[in-house]
């Protein structure tokens, strides 16, 4: 008889103050990289973010990171591998609750034909230097992946 595979390994980033009740969230990001090493990130509300962001109910987190790829960077995002999966608790000063967000990370590459208007502004960084510019400690983590 074969054993199921053990559940993945979920790195934990934040802590809600005690007894504060969390929202569940289920997101998907993409690492994307440059020829030279540098992660695509976009800018939201003055923070942030790989590309990605929360699912729709009923998405898959593939489906999730592509549409979200599409709207954020107005491109779409090829060659996704599932990299890992982290949980973040974070403050949301807009929904005013705290979440606790089961992120999955994919790697991933930007098509050159732009396919739609981006929404967000996108830069490329050096992961490692600039860990500190991600609102997401668990982006942080991801980004440096392999």
């Amino acid at each position: 008889m074969l054993k199921p595979d053990p559940p993945p390994h979920r790195p934990v980033f934040g802590e809600p103050p005690p007894g504060v009740p969390c929202q569940k969230r289920d997101a998907a990001y993409a690492v994307i990289r440059s020829g030279d090493g540098r992660v695509a990130v976009v800018r939201e509300d003055r923070r942030w973010f790989l590309p990605g962001g929360g699912s729709l109910a009923g998405e898959t987190p593939e489906q999730t990171v592509a549409r979200e790829v599409l709207e954020e960077c107005g491109r779409r995002a090829r060659g996704l591998q599932r990299i890992g999966e982290a949980i973040q608790y974070f403050y949301a000063p807009n929904d005013r609750c705290w979440y606790e967000m089961l992120a999955v990370f994919f790697n991933g590459e930007l098509e050159n034909e732009i396919t739609g208007v981006a929404e967000c502004e996108l830069r490329w960084i050096d992961a490692r230097a600039e860990a500190g510019v991600f609102f997401h400690a668990c982006h942080a983590w991801a980004a440096t992946q392999e």
